[in-house]
């Protein structure tokens, strides 16, 4: 059979079967990790999204395919979208912390949307003008999900984009992630503390990834640990302009190879910033970034 590791308790993985319209118990199967598939004390053998085939009455995973992509914390993989849930207001939106995350999501090589929360809490006009700013800030590259739990706006086109897809939804504490994703999944919740009765000798923690499936078939994943805010670590310098898409197509006008766009003469980056085909403030955010990365 073949299906996806939804969660992963002490050298047992718990996989649903991927033709399961939910997460009941009669759709998810206890396996262990066959041995020919595993290389001693590397936590990379089989990691939670993973698609893997499955002997359903050995209990055995026989083959894990090959990832799209992966988290590195929390560990997880094939991800479609991060969505990153951020409130309009209350607390107001943090374009510092956005772009901190952006940045994490950008260096795993995982598309991301915003889901703006709470806009029900400001006025027609005042949503306007933030979509307007966030448009010119970021020149397209990120697609914005205005909603409103409490008033119900939103959810629906929210639904039809992550159809059929896994996204994480991701975000600061007040942004209301947990409303959301019980908005998400309606009546098909699973309860915080298992996933089944299989799955007790697990419980839910802080830093576990948690698998939700939606009435279209899609995949919520609660992955607390990627809220983190510290700056990804790099190879090295250079390397950061490469987790800020507006950059790309201009890189290769700059006069030297080495140009990390701050003080060289002839840089490309500084040159479209001030014709404002990159925004200031994405500029101003590099260079805090250039300032804070770890170097490996």
């Amino acid at each position: 059979m073949k299906g996806k590791v939804i969660r992963k308790i002490k050298g047992f993985y718990y996989i649903v079967d991927k033709d399961a319209k939910n997460l009941e118990e009669n759709n998810i199967y206890e396996c262990k990790l066959r041995g020919s598939l595993k290389v001693k004390n590397n936590k990379m053998n089989c990691i939670i999204g993973d698609v893997v085939e499955f002997d359903e009455n050995e209990k055995v995973i026989t083959k894990i395919f090959e990832r799209k992509n992966y988290l590195i914390r929390p560990l997880i993989s094939n991800i479609d979208f991060i969505g990153i849930l951020f409130a309009i207001k209350n607390p107001k939106f943090d374009f510092t912390n956005f772009q901190k995350m952006l940045l994490n999501a950008n260096y795993q090589n995982i598309p991301c949307i915003l889901i703006l929360s709470k806009i029900d809490l400001v006025s027609e006009n005042e949503l306007n003008q933030f979509l307007d700013d966030f448009e010119k800030i970021f020149k397209n590259t990120i697609c914005v999900f205005p909603i409103s739990i409490k008033e119900n706006l939103g959810i629906q086109e929210l639904k039809n984009y992550i159809n059929k897809k896994s996204i994480v939804i991701s975000g600061p504490s007040g942004s209301g992630k947990s409303t959301l994703i019980n908005s998400l999944i309606g009546e098909k919740i699973l309860t915080t503390n298992d996933i089944s009765q299989k799955t007790k000798k697990g419980r839910h923690t802080t830093t576990e990834s948690r698998f939700f499936m939606t009435n279209e078939n899609s995949y919520i994943i609660d992955t607390p640990g990627f809220s983190t805010l510290d700056f990804p670590k790099l190879k090295n310098k250079k390397e950061l302009e490469l987790l800020f898409p507006e950059f790309l197509q201009f890189l290769q006008n700059c006069k030297f190879r080495d140009c990390i766009h701050t003080n060289e003469p002839f840089c490309a980056i500084k040159e479209n910033v001030q014709n404002h085909k990159i925004h200031k403030k994405r500029y101003d955010f590099y260079l805090y970034s250039l300032e804070n990365i770890k170097i490996k």
